[in-house]
């Protein structure tokens, strides 16, 4: 899951996502992007988010909006680690318009490795080995 070969998550724009200029409303794209986080990290399996006891949680999300999504948009959302720290984990994620190509919006979202005491806690061994991810990355 790298940005040479990212998760891919279609979605479809909704009727009752549109804001009163009908574009998409910018807190739908938040939305957009962790749905696409919950699948890849089900794709990857349970041992991401159960039987250690730990868990991943958003520490920070920058979001750039390029582009209006409308309704019926075909939309892919795209999602890659960009970095794997020693407690935290950076996605990087973009939403792909498919008719045209057009990147609609770019995110970086930084999550934290919590443990059971709800203290950040080092990214597992086989977290890294899952993803195909060597610290000389």
């Amino acid at each position: 899951m790298n940005r040479d070969d990212p998760f891919s998550l279609p979605l479809t724009v909704r009727g009752y996502e549109l804001d009163a200029f009908h574009h998409v409303n910018n807190a739908v794209y938040l939305q957009y992007f962790e749905h696409a986080r919950w699948m890849a990290l089900r794709e990857l399996g349970p041992q991401w988010l159960q039987g250690q006891g730990l868990t991943l949680v958003v520490r920070k999300v920058t979001i750039e909006y390029n582009r209006p999504a409308q309704v019926f948009d075909e939309l892919q959302v795209r999602l890659w680690i960009e970095r794997i720290g020693k407690t935290s984990l950076t996605f990087g994620q973009d939403l792909l318009r498919q008719a045209d190509g057009q990147e609609i919006a770019r995110a970086e979202v930084v999550t934290v490795c919590l443990g059971t005491d709800g203290r950040p806690h080092a990214i597992p061994e086989e977290w890294r080995s899952l993803v195909g991810w060597s610290d000389e990355e």
